[in-house]
């Protein structure tokens, strides 16, 4: 008996594994803490908390947190460093970001709700 045809009925119990298309690894570190959360988008989740408003902050920037910023937003001058970082893919294409706030509210508002969790 051939082993392709075997092959073949054993993988058909089994379903395929996906890998998303959108996705990041993200970390934050803040008062020499560092958190980590992943995010996937398409469909959005992932262990991020608020994974459908930051794939959906995603989708406007095509995957470019560096293009991100919410006008309007008044933050204190506190010197609080916050360094944050993403790497990943957006619907299959590369994505690296990183960069230093000043403090929380800055970073929030230059990466909306990407970081915040």
């Amino acid at each position: 008996m051939a082993p392709l045809p075997l092959l073949a009925a054993i993988a058909a119990f089994f379903p395929a594994v996906t890998v998303p298309e959108s996705s990041f690894l993200l970390a934050v570190e803040h008062r020499e803490q560092v958190r980590t959360m992943s995010l996937t988008c398409d469909p959005a989740g992932g262990a991020h908390p608020n994974a459908g408003q930051a794939c959906q902050a995603l989708t406007g920037v095509e995957g470019d947190i560096s293009l991100m910023a919410r006008d309007g937003v008044v933050c204190t001058l506190e010197y609080d460093p916050v360094t944050v970082t993403a790497n990943g893919m957006w619907r299959g294409e590369l994505r690296r970001f990183t960069a230093r706030f000043s403090n929380p509210c800055v970073m929030r508002a230059d990466t909306g709700p990407v970081f915040d969790f």
